[in-house]
C-alpha cells in the first residue's frame, strides 16, 4: 500500500499543530489512547506542543479560577448551525455570514485557545496568528486569527470527545468517527460528558459576546442532529450541499494538504480513500434520517452551485426563511465581503470513468436526494 506523502519541511512546520492549545491531561490521556504511537518524524511537532501546554498551564488555570464561576449563569441564546459535508462551500458561508455584525461565531484564535481566550488574549493571539498561513491550504481563502473558525478543534482541545483526534491519529480515525460523529456503540455517560463540554465552550463565546446569537460551523454536527435538538431545541440549521463528485476530489486534496500539518503518524492512501467514501455515506445516511426532526422553519437547504452564482440573494432567501433579523443593517458588509472575493476561482477537477462509476456506485441516494446527474 502506498503511504500518503509527506516533504521533509511537514515535519519541522510544527507550529500549525492546533493540539497546542489543549491541556496537559487531555494530551496524556490522547497519547495512552493511542499508546503513544507517534512516528519519529512527528517528534519535533509533539515537543512542540508539549511546550506549548506547559507554557499556557497557569494561565488556562486562572482563567478557570476567574470565569467559570460566572458561566454558570450564562445562557446561550437559539444556536445557528450551518452543516454539511467537507468541501461543500461551508467556509465561503460561514466567513461571509461571519461578516453580520448581529451574530456572534468562534474565532480561529478561539479555538486554537479554548483555555486561554477570555483572560489572556492578547497574551497569545500574537502566537496563534504567527503559525496561521495566510490562505488556507485546502482552498485559498484568505485565514486570520480572527475570522470564523470550526468549533470542533476547540472540542478536541478541550476533551477527548472530537472526530479531529483522528486527524492528529489517522491510524484510528474510523474510531473516531464512529464515536463521535455516528456515536455507534457509545455510552449515554460519554455522550453527556460530550454535552457538557460543548455547553461550557459555548457559554464562553456567549459571554465574550454579550449573550449574542452563536453562528457555527462544523461538519460533524451533520450526523448530530438529533443530539443538538435535545440539548439546543430552538436551534436553527443552514444546510449547504455540493455535487458529490466534486466533493469527493475536493475532500480527498483537504486530506492531502491538512494531514502533514496536523498528523502524528503516517497514513495509507488506499486505506483513506475508502474512508472518504464510507464517512460521507454514513454522515448523510444520518443526516437525512434525522433532519425531518429539525421543524420546517428552523431548515434551509442550499445548493453550492446556486449559492455561489448569487450569495447575497441566496443569503436573503435564508434569513427570511429562519427569521433571522439583521438582514438589511448586514446587506453593505456582505456585498463588500462578496465583491472582494469575486475573482475567486475555485478548484477544477477531472473524474476517470473508473472512479466516477466507484463514487455513484456508492453515493447513489446523494445524487438523488441533491437532484445531480449521474
Amino acid at each position: 500500500m502506498t503511504k500518503l506523502r509527506f516533504d521533509k519541511g511537514d515535519y519541522l512546520n510544527v507550529g500549525g499543530q492546533p493540539l497546542a492549545g489543549t491541556s496537559f491531561v487531555n494530551w496524556m490521556k490522547l497519547l495512552i489512547k493511542n499508546r503513544f504511537h507517534i512516528d519519529w518524524q512527528f517528534l519535533p511537532k509533539a515537543a512542540y506542543v508539549t511546550i506549548m501546554i506547559l507554557i499556557t498551564t497557569p494561565f488556562r488555570i486562572s482563567e478557570k479560577r476567574k470565569f467559570d464561576k460566572k458561566l454558570e449563569d450564562v445562557k446561550i441564546a437559539p444556536l445557528l448551525f450551518i452543516v454539511g459535508h467537507w468541501r461543500s462551500g461551508t467556509t465561503f458561508l460561514h466567513y461571509l455570514m461571519g461578516q453580520d455584525k448581529g451574530l456572534a461565531y468562534v474565532s480561529t484564535f478561539e479555538t486554537m485557545a479554548p483555555g486561554v481566550f477570555l483572560g489572556s488574549e492578547k497574551m497569545f493571539k500574537g502566537i496563534v496568528k504567527s503559525h496561521l498561513p495566510e490562505k488556507r491550504p485546502m482552498d485559498d481563502l484568505e485565514m486570520e486569527a480572527d475570522l470564523p473558525y470550526e468549533e470542533e478543534y476547540a472540542i478536541a482541545n478541550l476533551s477527548l470527545y472530537s472526530f479531529y483526534h483522528g486527524w492528529y491519529f489517522p491510524r484510528r480515525i474510523d474510531h473516531y468517527f464512529k464515536q463521535q460523529v455516528t456515536f455507534e456503540g457509545v455510552e449515554s455517560e460519554t455522550i453527556e460528558k460530550w454535552r457538557q463540554v460543548y455547553s461550557y465552550f459555548l457559554k464562553k463565546i456567549t459571554y465574550k459576546n454579550n449573550g449574542k446569537r452563536i453562528m457555527l460551523k462544523s461538519l460533524v454536527n451533520t450526523g448530530k442532529i438529533k443530539l443538538l435538538l435535545e440539548v439546543f431545541p430552538d436551534a436553527k440549521f443552514i444546510h449547504i450541499y455540493r455535487n458529490p463528485y466534486k466533493v469527493y476530489l475536493s475532500t480527498w486534496k483537504l486530506y492531502k494538504k491538512i494531514l502533514p500539518m496536523f498528523s502524528f503518524q503516517h497514513v495509507k492512501i488506499e486505506q483513506f480513500d475508502k474512508l472518504i467514501i464510507k464517512f460521507y455515506k454514513e454522515l448523510y445516511t444520518k443526516y437525512f434520517e434525522e433532519k425531518k426532526l429539525i421543524p420546517k422553519e428552523n431548515l434551509v437547504e442550499i445548493r453550492y452551485e446556486d449559492f455561489v452564482k448569487e450569495p447575497i440573494k441566496t443569503l436573503e432567501s435564508v434569513y427570511k426563511k429562519l427569521g433571522l433579523n439583521g438582514f438589511e443593517e448586514a446587506k453593505p458588509t456582505l456585498e463588500k465581503y462578496v465583491k472582494k472575493h469575486k475573482n475567486y476561482n475555485p478548484d477544477t477537477y477531472t473524474l476517470d470513468e473508473s472512479t466516477k462509476k466507484k463514487i455513484y456506485k456508492e453515493w447513489e441516494f446523494a445524487f438523488k436526494e441533491f437532484g445531480y446527474a449521474e
